[in-house]
């Protein structure tokens, strides 16, 4: 679910509650609710979704929380949407998107429905599309020197050049592919640099 401009948040909540609770029942499974912190959740249907089911966070206990269950990510920042992922395999994953994480890349790269109704975004760019396979292909040691890290700067440098360096989509679709937040965030750094002006071309050698 996207962040918009003078959102109802209770709306949103409800919402997002609303379609997971479906997901429980039609599934046979209690849900999990997944935060960035265990802070007060301030009553409501969220409270009610964390105590009907299991509420965890990337610094929580899990013991007894069972992968393949309904999954609600309620604003997740990159570690907590890695960890609502894993839990929600094979089952639903709803994502409330807020606080200054974008999902939107995220949730157009796994083909995410909107739960506002809003249709599809438009689509990428082709070369973007190649630029991404790229960028997915030389970040298996997750951009942070070496090898990777030369051939993504090529590959960033290009797409500002040609006016589609599109920082939502690319972190986000670097995570739907399962990089780790780590990684994307290493990456997030050269995009950081290169807008300042700090990322220069990567040295050929012959």
């Amino acid at each position: 679910m996207p962040e918009r401009d003078g959102m109802d948040w209770d709306e949103a909540i409800d919402i997002a509650v609303t379609w997971v609770r479906a997901e429980c029942v039609a599934q046979g499974r209690r849900g999990v609710l997944v935060t960035v912190s265990k802070n007060s959740l301030g009553g409501g249907p969220l409270e009610a979704f964390a105590r009907a089911g299991d509420w965890i966070t990337p610094r929580s206990g899990r013991a007894g929380v069972d992968i393949g269950r309904p999954v609600l990510a309620y604003v997740p920042d990159e570690q907590a949407l890695q960890l609502a992922t894993r839990y929600a395999r094979g089952s639903s994953l709803c994502a409330v998107e807020g606080f200054g994480t974008s999902l939107s890349g995220w949730a157009r790269s796994i083909g995410a429905l909107n739960l506002l109704g809003e249709g599809p975004g438009p689509e990428l760019d082709a070369r973007l599309l190649e630029a991404l396979d790229h960028l997915h292909f030389v970040g298996n040691n997750g951009w942070g020197d070496g090898f990777g890290q030369h051939r993504a700067q090529g590959t960033l440098l290009g797409l500002r050049e040609q006016g589609l360096l599109d920082q939502d989509a690319i972190v986000g679709d670097m995570l739907a592919r399962g990089h780790s937040p780590r990684s994307v965030k290493q990456l997030t750094a050269l995009i950081d640099k290169l807008n300042r002006g700090d990322l220069r071309p990567p040295r050929r050698r012959y």
